[in-house]
């Protein structure tokens, strides 16, 4: 609370500044969540270290952190569900495996709908992922109030 009274200038950074290297085998072009986890499991799977993340802002920076900060697997798409599970189960195990605390919690969502259309595609995902047992409810207009 008290870094953001001080428009968080208090913060001790978590990374280096080191001198570019010659050459890298990889270059990833934003730090945010994507380019990150694509560093990550460059170097914890494949064993890669020659790895330069190029960011303009801060690391982490994006929708991860910023915007929606949604961790979801709620997708219709075949192959989707699975994979999106996948990733939130290595979301879940993140912050033991690095020990650092990337303020990970999970909450729910609430999708209202405008039209009998939208009613009808949102029926068809919740029913989905209540079928595929993502965790999903579909709530009527009492339950809302």
């Amino acid at each position: 609370f008290a870094e953001a009274l001080k428009g968080h200038t208090g913060w001790r950074p978590l990374w280096r500044n080191p001198e570019p290297k010659p050459a890298y085998d990889y270059v990833i072009v934003g730090g945010g969540g994507h380019g990150l986890a694509t560093a990550y499991y460059l170097a914890k799977s494949f064993g890669r270290s020659r790895i330069a993340v190029l960011e303009k802002g801060w690391l982490g920076s994006g929708n991860v952190g910023r915007n929606t900060t949604i961790i979801r697997s709620n997708y219709l798409l075949a192959g989707n569900e699975p994979f999106y599970e996948f990733s939130m189960k290595l979301w879940e195990g993140l912050e033991q495996e690095l020990n650092f605390n990337a303020m990970v919690s999970q909450r729910g969502i609430i999708n209202l709908y405008h039209t009998d259309a939208q009613r009808d595609a949102f029926r068809r995902r919740g029913n989905a992922m209540m079928l595929a047992g993502a965790g999903a409810r579909l709530l009527g207009r009492e339950e809302l109030r």
